[in-house]
């Protein structure tokens, strides 16, 4: 089958996962989903959703690769543009819009090895041609909040990295929303090593950027 005839959806209409979703190149389906996943979540009370997940992956032992758009940055970062609208709407105050959440700022899917939690080793180059572009889409595409991650770049955990989240994401791109940890990653820069205690951990992801725990 040629890529727009695969469905991402079945007779029921639920959709397959997320990398399902991106083999099928079909953008106005993955905004269909994500539309259908608002009017859903909403219904229910909720109004913030931690999706879409923007990671590049291209480990295929990273167990979190199902969740990803793929190892393309133009697809994914076309995906990331139509999973927020979907989400999102035309306007929050919509009933049937909730809050889009993009993770993990950034390069979680690179860790060595495929291993969960491991350390990450990529050059500038690499993260601003390959890992950030989907992100940038996505807060060009008003997406509302952004979640960082537990993975570090260079040693620097991207929880308490200015260079990420004031230099780039908030200074270069001019994000105006506000951005969440993943989980207990601004507690867990004591486990890192660059942080003595949970106060310090705080006022240092803090100061990088991160704005709710």
């Amino acid at each position: 089958q040629e890529p727009h005839d695969v469905g991402a959806a079945d007779e029921d209409g639920e959709f397959t996962i997320p990398l399902g979703q991106a083999a099928t190149w079909n953008l106005e389906l993955v905004e269909q989903g994500a539309r259908q996943a608002a009017i859903d979540a909403s219904r229910y009370g909720l109004n913030w959703t931690f999706a879409p997940m923007l990671d590049i992956a291209r480990d295929p032992r990273w167990g979190r690769i199902a969740e990803s758009p793929g190892e393309d940055p133009h697809l994914a970062s076309r995906l990331a543009e139509a999973m927020v609208r979907g989400f999102q709407g035309e306007d929050l105050s919509d009933p049937t819009s909730i809050a889009a959440c993009i993770k993990h700022f950034a390069a979680y899917g690179f860790a060595e090895a495929g291993r969960e939690y491991n350390t990450v080793e990529i050059s500038e180059n690499t993260l601003r041609n390959v890992v950030l572009p989907p992100f940038k889409a996505a807060v060009d595409a008003g997406v509302a909040t952004v979640m960082n991650g537990f993975n570090e770049i260079g040693g620097v955990p991207v929880t308490a990295s200015s260079h990420l989240q004031r230099e780039i994401l908030k200074g270069e791109w001019g994000f105006e929303g506000f951005v969440v940890s993943d989980w207990e990653s601004i507690g867990e820069l004591t486990v890192h090593g660059v942080a003595a205690d949970l106060r310090e951990a705080a006022a240092m992801a803090l100061a990088a950027g991160s704005d709710m725990d």
